[in-house]
């Protein structure tokens, strides 16, 4: 790390492009959909702009461009980490150090992923699904008054149906309408209505009134970590928002893929762990919460695993995205009514069509 460059007489634009360097140049990376992340042992001559010692390590979050598959409710991730830096209801958080235009500087946590240690499907040990709980019970306690402000509009407190109706038409919206123009083929060839989302959205029942909570949005397995201690520290605040717990706790159930019995444990530690107000009407309102989550994860996962595929995909890439789209379907069957889930065979083969379709309109446009 004797290499980094020394930014501490630069103007902040310098400042961060140099970090930007740094961080690509030395650190260690983990690539996600939204992000990469590069892992610098220490913050070097970048401890002044970050506000810490030399030998402090550091997270250096790069934005990635690419598909609008997820809704923000805050902009600023950093606001959000801020936010909860201040109150003392939401403990085991990484601090944020600064950032700028697509980059954003976060304390590195020591320790495993829990996707590590726990790969998808497997049970949780006891000492982490009691600390996952203790977390999401947590949450309840923080007040929107120490959140950074809403977004104009936002849906009124406690309006459970009318906050589901808006993730729904947010995903409707901006995910499967949005690029359907470049994604339809390959939906129709997987036998996805285009109204699906719609038709679920009208469907919905009304749903208990819920005070709302500070919600997580992403909480899953690789973003967890677990130190030392056992303890875990959530990572990755980006798609944070304001709403009903329960839309928080079905996106957590569908993406840990717990075990069945441990799945319903959670469900239970959870209603016993927040104020009896957080868990009113959880039997019937909760799968309806579950079924939008895998709904919407087929348009979203869908589009992610096309859109990773190059025109010529790496070895192994189609079946990792054959994999991912197979599992989605059959999650969404139930809740979209789907008539049936197309074989392995034929999703892949409406892939590769669709790849293949992709590199004959770019030579067009060429």
């Amino acid at each position: 790390m004797g290499g980094l460059t020394t930014s501490r007489e630069r103007v902040p634009a310098a400042a961060w492009d140099a970090l930007r360097t740094d961080a690509v140049r030395y650190g260690s990376a983990l690539a996600g959909f939204h992000n990469v992340n590069y892992m610098l042992p220490e913050a070097a001559g970048h401890a002044q702009l970050l506000g810490v010692a030399a030998g402090t390590p550091v997270k250096v979050r790069l934005a990635r461009k690419g598909l609008k598959v997820v809704e923000r409710s805050w902009a600023d991730e950093g606001a959000i980490l801020r936010a909860l830096d201040r109150t003392a209801a939401v403990s085991n958080t990484p601090r944020y150090y600064g950032g700028s235009d697509g980059i954003s500087v976060h304390e590195y946590v020591a320790g495993t992923a829990l996707s590590e240690l726990c790969p998808p499907g497997k049970p949780l040990d006891p000492i982490h699904l009691d600390s996952i709980v203790g977390q999401l019970a947590l949450f309840t306690e923080v007040s929107a008054t120490d959140l950074p402000p809403l977004p104009a509009g936002w849906v009124p407190d406690g309006d459970s149906r009318a906050f589901l109706k808006a993730r729904a038409d947010f995903a409707e919206r901006e995910v499967r309408a949005a690029n359907w123009a470049d994604y339809g083929d390959l939906f129709t060839a997987l036998e996805i209505p285009a109204n699906a989302l719609r038709v679920l959205r009208d469907r919905r029942p009304p749903l208990r009134s819920r005070p709302f909570a500070l919600l997580h949005g992403d909480l899953h397995r690789h973003n967890m970590i677990a130190r030392p201690d056992g303890e875990l520290t959530i990572v990755d605040w980006e798609l944070a928002m304001w709403g009903d717990p329960l839309h928080d706790l079905a996106i957590h159930l569908v993406r840990m893929r717990y075990p069945a019995d441990q799945r319903w444990e959670v469900v239970e530690r959870w209603r016993v762990a927040v104020r009896p107000e957080f868990s009113v009407g959880l039997e019937r309102d909760l799968p309806e919460y579950v079924n939008y989550e895998r709904a919407q994860s087929l348009f979203a996962d869908t589009l992610r695993a096309a859109h990773g595929l190059a025109d010529v995909p790496a070895p192994g890439a189609v079946g990792a995205a054959v994999s991912r789209i197979r599992n989605a379907l059959h999650l969404a069957a139930g809740p979209l009514r789907l008539s049936r889930v197309p074989s392995r065979t034929e999703v892949e083969r409406a892939l590769l069509r669709w790849v293949r379709g992709r590199r004959s309109r770019r030579a067009l446009a060429a």
